[in-house]
């Protein structure tokens, strides 16, 4: 039988709806990756008009607090801009903690996807949580974001803290 999607993987908010990125830098909330094999970052943005969109991720030894330093990745990521009707998939040249899409975006609304692997993460070094940055957009510009934890230890997701 089909399992439902949250019954199999879980969700958390990043970002609450209609937050502007214009406000100021945001750092998002923190999830770990003790209970899940990945975790796709879904990010959906309002049009604007000339606005700067630049994500960071960071990777962390605790819940809140302890330490914290870059997360590199070179996982692809999937944008939809402005009128698109399917998705660009984007493969880094390199791996970075920094991506700056305002090309895409600083006009358009649209969706971006990224990807962050279990083994993405220094756990040597302790770290087994991530958040996602997002700069000051310098523009007014409205967003949500979401965490979308995959393959979560216990069964049934929906009834797992993340």
């Amino acid at each position: 039988m089909e399992q439902f999607l949250l019954e199999k993987a879980n969700l958390k908010q990043v970002v609450a709806p209609g937050t502007d990125m214009n406000a100021a830098a945001i750092t998002g909330a923190r999830i770990g990756l003790q209970k899940g094999d990945r975790v796709a970052v879904l990010v959906n943005m309002g049009t604007s008009t000339g606005a700067v969109v630049d994500f960071s991720f960071e990777q962390h030894n605790a819940a809140s607090g302890g330490t914290s330093k870059a997360l590199e990745i070179d996982n692809p990521y999937y944008h939809k801009a402005g009128a698109a009707t399917v998705f660009t998939k984007v493969q880094p040249a390199a791996k970075s903690d920094n991506f700056d899409l305002s090309a895409l975006f600083a006009a358009d609304g649209g969706i971006v996807a990224f990807e962050i692997l279990a083994e993405d993460l220094d756990v040597n070094g302790g770290f087994g949580y991530v958040s996602l940055n997002v700069a000051d957009s310098t523009a007014a510009k409205l967003i949500a974001a979401v965490y979308v934890l995959h393959k979560p230890t216990y069964l049934p997701a929906y009834d797992q803290a993340i």
